[in-house]
């Protein structure tokens, strides 16, 4: 990944591999504050530009590795709760969780040459059921993943100017 930020500082899609889907975007703030933001569950509907997170959750404030946590959704109209596990929590560096579903959602903190950070959001489903991919393409959860990811970058880096 090239260490510059682009003219008009989009939101970029990242080659992250098969079945993953990721988006980064340069924003103004270190790496330990988006890290604070990020591994505190009770803070996770701030970073929803999906509107899909409600501020109701149950566990830590501060998520390591192993840590699980419930949060209560909506999604098409529908509320329910997911009891997810940490995957990964390298401090100020990657947090990612994992959904009953097997899929996992990941925030990346790459401290940039010129200042800022480049924050990463990924979309994991590398370890989801084949039948579940074809409900996620049939429901359109993978389009309105990245479409939602990017806006949650976007209102990240507004966040911070």
């Amino acid at each position: 990944m090239t260490e510059h930020r682009n003219a008009s500082d989009d939101v970029t899609e990242v080659d992250t591999g098969s079945f993953t889907i990721s988006y980064r975007v340069w924003v103004n703030a270190e790496p330990a504050d988006l890290w604070q933001l990020a591994s505190n569950p009770h803070r996770h509907h701030e970073l929803d530009g999906g509107g899909t997170l409600s501020a109701s959750v149950t566990g830590p404030e501060q998520l390591v590795e192993g840590d699980t946590f419930n949060i209560w959704m909506r999604q098409f109209g529908l509320p329910y709760t997911l009891k997810m596990r940490v995957v990964t929590a390298d401090p100020q560096r990657e947090i990612a969780w994992q959904h009953p579903g097997k899929h996992i959602w990941g925030w990346a903190f790459v401290p940039a040459d010129t200042g800022g950070t480049w924050v990463t959001e990924t979309f994991d489903y590398t370890q989801v059921a084949p039948i579940m991919i074809r409900g996620f393409n049939r429901l359109g959860i993978f389009h309105n993943n990245a479409k939602n990811m990017q806006a949650s970058l976007r209102e990240l880096q507004q966040r911070f100017r």
